[in-house]
Parts: C-alpha cells; structure tokens; sequence
C-alpha cells in the first residue's frame, strides 16, 4: 500500500498542492522551500492518541499568510455585516481559513480488508478510491462570528482599517475555537480509532543532532516509538516477568530483608506484629520510562562517544531496518526523513543512499518521503519519484515531466538538478563549447560570478514548461543560448518563450557556436592571430578559420577559455545572443530594455 496522491490547502507556505507521491519520493528544493512543511502536513491524517502521538491541533501560524491575509480583507470589507448580525454565514465560512490535508491511498489486491471504511469515491478506470483527510476548522462558525463581533464592538470607536490588524489579528481569527477532525474525504463522519490506528508515521526531522548525545538514554522519540511500537500485549507481560525476577534476585542479594526485619532480633514488645508487614516492593516503571533509559552501542563503546555523522548514519539504518520485518497489525508505515546527507562523509552518503534506493523493494508495506539537498541520493534513472519544490509549490516529475523530457534528463547522469531548477540566475546551452565559453567570461567579470552555466544539449522545451511552472512566484531567471543548426522551426518554437519576463531565449545566426564568433565585430583578425601565435594555423578567410575552430580537439577550446578567463583575449567580443541573455540576467538591466537594445 501507499499514498498515491497528496492535497494540502493553507498549511503553512503552502497555500494549494496537489501531486501524485511515489515510493520512495524524493522532495527537492531550496532552503526555506516547504519541503519540511510537506512531510509534516503528510503525518496529520495519521494522528491519533496511539504511541507518538503530539498533538492534532494546530496553531495560528500554521495557517498560510496568504489565506489569512484574504480573510482579514474579507472581514473588514464586510464589518457592518457582522456587527449587525446580516452576514451571509454560507459566504463567510468560506472565506474563513481551513487548514486540509487529505491523502489518497492505494492499496494493494490483497489490502482491501484494511480501507475498507475508507472508501469515498470512484474514478475514471471505476477503481474505488481510498483516502484520509485531516481538517483543522472551528466546529461552530458561529461562534467564530460572535467572538468577532465582541472585537469589532470593543474597537468601534478607534475608526479601525487594514493597518490596525497588526494589534487584534489573532483575536479576529479565534484558533481557540478551531478543532481537528480526521475523516474520510467527501465524508462528514469521522473514521474510527481502530482503523486510524493501522495507519503509523515515523519521522525524522532535521535538527536531530543530539541523538544519543546522552551516554545514558537512546536519545531518539523515534527509536523510542518504535520500540513501543515493537512491543505486543505478550512482549509487555514478559518484560513484567523478568523485572519481577530481576527484583527478587536484587532483594536476595542485597540482603534487605534482614534490614527491613530487624524485629526478629528486637526485644521489643509486639515490634513483629507490625514491622514483619513491611516488606520491598517492585516498582515496575511505566513502559515508556522503562524503554527510555536503553542505550545504543557500537564496537563495544557507547554511540554518544562516536561522531556527528556516524551517529545520524546508525540512527537512518536502524530505523529503516526495523520496519523490514512485516507487522500484520500495520496497513501503512509512512517514515519521512529530512536530509539523510546531513554531517555524512561521501562513503557514508553513498552508503545510505544505496540502503534507501532498495528499502522499497524490501517491504511494500512502509513509504518512505525524504528531502535533501543532494543529488546523491536522487535516483536519475526514474525521475518519477523526484518531486520539485519551491516557494510552496510542487511539481511531481511523474506527472509534470513528459517521458520524452525524463529520458532526457537521464541521459544527463551528471546533471545538477537544483542548480537548473533552482538558480538564481541559470543559463542553458546545448554543449561543452558554450558552456566552456560563456563560463570562461563570467569567470573575467566578477559581477557575474552568480550565473550559473549548464549544459543541456538539445529539446529545452519541456524544460523550460517544469521551470515555468516551479518558478512561476520566484525571482529566478533562465537564459537560453542555441545553435541554430538550420532548423528555422525549433528557433521559432523555442523563442516564443521570451513571451515569459524570467526566461531569455537566444539563437545563432550562423549555424553554431564557432562561426558566431568568428564573424562577430574584430574578432576574426584577433583570432586569426591568436591560433597562429599558439596553434601555428595558417587561414585566409573566416570560413576557413570556422572549420578549423569546429574540426579542432576541445583542448583547443579549454586553451582559449583559459586565455579569455585570464583576461588575455580582452579585445575578443562576445557575440550578439550571448551577451543579450547575459545582459538579461545582469542585474541592472530589465528585459524590456535588452530587447530595446537588440532592435537598435
């Protein structure tokens, strides 16, 4: 079984999300993203009062700003409404903010039996839908109304607007009155306790350094969880047996009774009648206390006194590993794992990395979610576990990637995904010549220094649509330099994208790279005399020298770069569509500008 599909409305920076989830899946994305906000709005549906149970309600600032923002527009617009009792209840409860995560399942042929009450829909193929949904919403909109109205009464005469929300905004969204409820989607009645309770999460967030810091205690609510989680009704009454056995064994040999019994040697009247009552009992502490004060090990030594990494490496593998083992009282086990790479070394990072791309095919009972900011640990060969992140927005790969593009980008093996995605500034070119060049001028100018340079060969289209839509609320922005290879039609295809503010895209005049250069402005006369001092080529004409360029090593290339990095080609000119995407991602000049410029 797993999560086929995750919908978050209004948690946090994440506003409205929608992706289909594989597993594993893989979130990527920039600091400050929502990827932690994802795996943790995924656990809401999942609480319950069982072990690791903390806390299903929410507070106010888990509701996204942008909802609360309309919200407070919204009240404002219609505060006579509300004072005099005339607004309409159906319109204001939807405006008020609602906090929903609702999960799809999909189990398999012989996991009906555990969602059987999950049910709530039909699709299009006429497969039953599953699902479980977590709402955060006051339980009486009413209510909700009055207590704004009591705020609006009390302020009435200090004229209040917009700019006073500052003071009394959490008074006019009253989260008190706000309450959980964990039900079945499209359905009103909330889902039983025996079946939430075969639904369990384990999460591992990032600031888990501290793990069995402690050379007393496990260190880990985790480990901790799963050990309880481990523990069955006949584990329980063993653990009492052998602690009553450990008892009576210390009682033995500490000789208490002798010190508890002195009245056997008293002289004191009566003193057995009431002393030989007293006696040691086992004070068995409750499980959790019990369990809390096991340590972990390795090589003979106590894991506190091993490093950083090493402890976040055994902390990962035992985890993962103690779900191996099928427990037929779970129909799920969601884990999420934030940066499995934190503090590892690169034999480390590989290791875990490796356990974790064949976890899945282990069980098919557990669905691990992670985020990370290495391409370590994304497995390039199926893109469709690869969701992208940014600004609380998400793009799945499996549904948002066409199979043309995902095996393009498998081709690509060293690609760097968060440097094409994620950059501030990127530019795309189609092969190491380009990218060697434009990388060997930025390297001389340092005011460029934050543009990024990749090589991406041909078909930027499909690309350009993911990086349209994830950037589509950033800052970022993305140039494109082709060659234009005599293909008329994919220039035409591919600069209609300039139609974007954030994208930039270029072709060559001349049928690629080398013959651009060439023919731009002086340089001809410079290069001519740069091969001939360095490479002894002999040419008469820019054609000739074009050929030569193109039919040369790329040692040739990485010589001239070299030389133009070190300043030493000074007077050699940037052709025209290179330096109109450059110009576009520098930070002075806007768009419309360096398109003025091109038409002069």
């Amino acid at each position: 079984m797993k999560i086929s599909r995750l919908i978050i409305n209004n948690y946090r920076n994440i506003e409205n999300l929608d992706i289909k989830l594989e597993n594993p899946t893989v979130f990527i994305g920039d600091n400050n993203s929502g990827k932690s906000n994802i795996l943790k709005a995924v656990t809401l549906p999942f609480l319950s009062n069982d072990i690791g149970y903390n806390g299903k309600n929410l507070s106010w600032s888990d509701i996204n700003n942008e909802t609360k923002k309309s919200y407070y527009k919204y009240i404002f617009d219609n505060q006579e409404k509300i004072i005099d009792n005339t607004i309409n209840l159906e319109e204001f409860t939807t405006a008020l903010p609602k906090i929903l995560v609702e999960v799809i399942l999909q189990p398999e042929s012989t996991e009906h039996y555990f969602v059987r009450n999950l049910a709530f829909d039909i699709d299009g193929n006429n497969d039953i839908r599953y699902g479980i949904c977590y709402e955060f919403f006051p339980k009486n909109v009413k209510d909700v109304v009055t207590r704004i109205q009591e705020v609006f009464k009390l302020q009435e005469s200090d004229n209040l607007d917009l700019e006073d929300l500052n003071s009394f905004k959490m008074n006019l969204l009253p989260i008190d009155l706000y309450s959980h409820s964990i039900r079945v989607p499209k359905k009103k009645s909330s889902i039983s306790y025996d079946d939430l309770k075969l639904f369990k999460y384990t999460s591992l967030v990032a600031e888990r350094d501290d793990f069995s810091r402690s050379a007393d205690k496990i260190g880990s609510k985790s480990l901790l969880k799963l050990l309880q989680m481990k523990l069955t009704t006949n584990s329980k009454m063993i653990v009492e047996k052998e602690y009553n056995t450990f008892f009576n064994t210390l009682k033995k040999v500490s000789a208490m009774d002798n010190i508890i019994n002195w009245q056997e040697k008293s002289d004191i009247e009566n003193a057995k009648d009431f002393f030989e009552k007293i006696s040691i009992m086992p004070n068995m502490p409750n499980m959790n206390s019990l369990l809390s004060s096991v340590k972990l090990g390795y090589a003979d030594d106590n894991l506190s006194s091993q490093g950083l990494g090493h402890r976040n490496l055994i902390l990962i593998l035992v985890l993962l590993n103690s779900f191996i083992e099928k427990n037929e009282e779970t129909a799920l086990s969601v884990v999420t794992l934030e940066e499995p790479e934190a503090h590892l070394g690169i034999g480390n990072k590989r290791l875990i990395s490796s356990y974790m791309n064949s976890f899945t095919e282990m069980t098919s009972s557990v669905q691990l979610l992670y985020s990370t900011h290495s391409t370590d640990f994304i497995n390039k060969l199926d893109f469709n576990s690869i969701v992208l992140v940014n600004n609380g927005s998400a793009l799945s790969l499996s549904t948002d990637l066409s199979t043309e593009g995902k095996n393009y980008l498998s081709k690509n093996p060293n690609l760097d995904l968060y440097n094409l995605f994620f950059s501030k500034k990127c530019i795309l070119v189609e092969g190491l010549s380009e990218e060697l060049f434009i990388r060997s001028y930025i390297d001389s100018q340092h005011s460029l220094s934050d543009i990024v340079v990749i090589s991406f060969h041909k078909g930027f289209t499909n690309i350009i649509d993911i990086w349209l839509k994830l950037n589509k609320n950033s800052t970022n922005r993305l140039g494109i330099v082709r060659d234009f290879d005599n293909q008329p039609t994919a220039k035409i295809n591919h600069e209609v994208y300039n139609n974007n503010n954030n994208v930039h895209v270029e072709t060559t005049q001349a049928y690629t790279l080398e013959p651009e250069i060439v023919s731009t402005s002086n340089n001809y006369d410079v290069l001519k005399a740069y091969f001939n001092d360095n490479f002894n080529w002999e040419v008469n004409s820019k054609e000739e020298l074009s050929t030569k360029w193109m039919n040369a090593k790329a040692d040739v290339m990485l010589h001239i770069c070299k030389d133009i990095s070190n300043g030493n080609l000074s007077d050699l000119e940037l052709p025209k569509h290179i330096k109109s995407v450059i110009d576009f991602l520098s930070p002075v000049k806007e768009k419309s500008t360096v398109r003025k410029e091109k038409l002069k």
